[in-house]
């Protein structure tokens, strides 16, 4: 299996100050009044959509909502399934590490 993702003018590597602004500009909240949750790994940044409202400020990452990748090297960002966070990162670095990263320049067309 490969990592499809999709280049951004991040600053190399990205750090979390860079990971929440290619956030703000690449990833738009799914709903008006949803917020993001960014959780590091080692080999980037996972990017959880979450619902604020009528949740305590300690809530859990939510199931079934967007998840996204990016890339610490590249800055690239990548869809993925709503795993957990430590799942997204093992998976992730195994797919790294098998050299399985292909980075498009065009974002894919939003249906």
């Amino acid at each position: 299996m490969d990592i499809h993702a999709y280049r951004t003018d991040a600053l190399t590597p990205v750090d979390r100050a860079e990971a929440t602004r290619v956030a703000a500009e690449y990833l738009p909240a799914d709903q008006p009044g949803h917020d993001r949750k960014i959780v590091e790994f080692a080999d980037g940044f996972a990017v959880f959509a979450v619902q604020p409202l009528h949740a305590p400020p300690d809530r859990p990452i939510p199931i079934g909502g967007s998840v996204y990748v990016i890339d610490k090297a590249t800055g690239a960002v990548s869809f993925w399934p709503t795993y957990p966070p430590g799942v997204i990162a093992a998976h992730y670095g195994l797919l790294l590490a098998a050299d399985r990263l292909i980075v498009a320049d065009e974002w894919p067309e939003l249906d």
